[in-house]
């Protein structure tokens, strides 16, 4: 058996450590990517959840609202609640869509991570102005409601129970827009870390 010489040994070794590295490389891409596909997967879910519920209130607001007696708002506070859905509905759409269809086995990381940046700025710009928008309709529910109600007594529980609602969907809504936000933390992290 022939020796090596201590340089072409080296060289050798070296060559070893380099597919090692390549290897190595390739299946901490791999498995990033897989988790980075999870966390969209865990966006998603949210995002359908709260289309969902969008749905249901278009579909529900002209019987809950405008047929109650006890409600029996306007016409123009349903069309407006529907509108409100459907910019909500749009708004989530816009937001998601590019982080949503981006092929994560393949995708430039970087693009990727400008993508996570601007929905984690969206969603967070977002929460501000629908708080402040759920909190007028509410305010517009209730005077709807005060005004229009053929029972005085029960449009006054009726008041509190929306208001119970509103917050308590309010909360619900907050904490879904956080969990994506936080999400995105991960993501951007796991990208840029």
């Amino acid at each position: 058996m022939e020796e090596m010489n201590p340089m072409e040994q080296m060289c050798s070794e070296y060559e070893m450590l380099k597919e090692r590295l390549s290897s190595q490389e390739i299946i901490n891409d791999r498995l990033m990517r897989e988790t980075m596909k999870s966390k969209v997967g865990s966006i998603r879910s949210t995002v359908r959840f709260s289309v969902i519920c969008a749905l249901f209130v278009m579909i529900s607001t002209p019987f809950v609202f405008h047929y109650n007696p006890v409600v029996r708002a306007s016409w123009l506070f349903v069309i407006a609640t529907e509108l409100l859905m459907v910019m909500c509905l749009f708004l989530d759409w816009k937001f998601n869509h590019n982080v949503q269809n981006t092929d994560l086995a393949c995708c430039d990381l970087l693009t990727f991570s400008k993508n996570v940046r601007k929905l984690r700025s969206d969603y967070k710009e977002w929460m501000k102005w629908g708080v402040l928008l759920g909190f007028l309709w509410g305010g517009w529910l209730c005077a709807e409601t005060l005004t229009h109600s053929a029972e005085p007594k029960a449009a006054l529980a009726m008041v509190l129970g929306l208001s119970v609602g509103l917050v308590t969907g309010c909360f619900i809504g907050y904490r879904m827009d956080k969990r994506i936000i936080a999400t995105c933390d991960d993501l951007i992290s796991q990208i840029e870390g």
